[in-house]
C-alpha cells in the first residue's frame, strides 16, 4: 500500500499542537507575543494547501514572503509584509519514518521545524532585510536559527525532542561546543536540511 504524502487527520491535529507549543515557547524565549498579527504577520499551511511556489525538494519547511500594498488616502500607500510557514508533509514523514529506530519521532520532528520556523518569522518581522541574505550570510543565519532552536527546545523535558536536540547539534556545534563563524551547513547525522 502506498504512502501518503500528505498528513492524515491525526497528523494534521499534530501540526495544530505542536504550532500551539511552539508559539508559546518561543514567544517566551523571545518576550514577544506571537498574537500580535500587526508585528508578526504569519500562517502555517500544510502541503495540501501549498501553491506550487511554496513547494520545495530540498527541505522540510520553508518560509514564502508576501507583500501587499495597502492604499491609504489617494497619496499614501504602504507595504505589509506576510511571512508563510510553509510544511513539506512528505519530506517531514520521510524524514520522520527514516529516523524513527525505537521512537516516534513525527510530534517531536514537527515541533522542532515548526519552532524553527517560528524563530525565522520573529528575526525576518524584526529585521526584514533578514530574508534576502546572500547564500553565505543565509549559512550563518540558520545556524543562528538552529541554535537559538535548541535553547528554546532544550528545556523541554520529552526523550524525543531530546534526540531530535542532538541530531541537530551539528547543523550550529562544533565538536569543541562552540558555534564557529564560517562553517559550512552540510548534513550532519544525515538530518534533513531547512533552508
Amino acid at each position: 500500500m502506498p504512502q501518503s504524502i500528505f498528513f492524515d487527520k491525526r497528523q494534521r491535529f499534530l501540526v495544530g499542537e505542536t504550532l500551539k507549543i511552539a508559539e508559546t515557547l518561543a514567544g517566551d524565549y523571545f518576550r514577544i507575543n506571537l498574537e500580535d498579527i500587526e508585528r508578526f504577520p504569519y500562517d502555517l499551511q500544510t502541503l495540501a494547501n501549498l501553491k506550487s511556489q511554496e513547494k520545495t525538494r530540498r527541505a522540510l519547511a520553508q518560509i514564502c514572503k508576501y507583500e501587499y500594498h495597502k492604499k491609504e488616502p489617494l497619496w499614501k500607500f504602504s507595504i505589509n509584509e506576510f511571512y508563510r510557514i510553509c510544511l513539506q508533509d512528505d519530506k517531514i514523514l520521510d524524514a520522520a519514518r527514516a529516523e524513527a529506530s525505537s521512537l516516534p519521532l513525527l510530534k517531536p520532528l514537527l515541533l522542532y521545524v515548526v519552532t524553527h520556523e517560528l524563530v525565522h518569522v520573529i528575526r525576518f518581522s524584526q529585521d526584514p532585510q533578514r530574508f534576502y541574505l546572500k547564500p553565505a550570510e543565509k549559512k550563518v543565519e540558520e545556524k543562528n536559527v538552529h541554535r537559538m532552536t535548541y535553547q528554546i527546545l532544550k528545556p523541554f523535558s520529552d526523550p524525543q525532542v531530546r534526540v531530535l536536540l542532538e541530531k541537530y547539534r551539528p547543523w550550529w556545534e562544533d565538536l569543541q561546543g562552540r558555534a564557529p563563524e564560517g562553517l559550512p551547513l552540510t548534513n550532519p547525522a544525515g538530518m534533513p536540511n531547512f533552508l
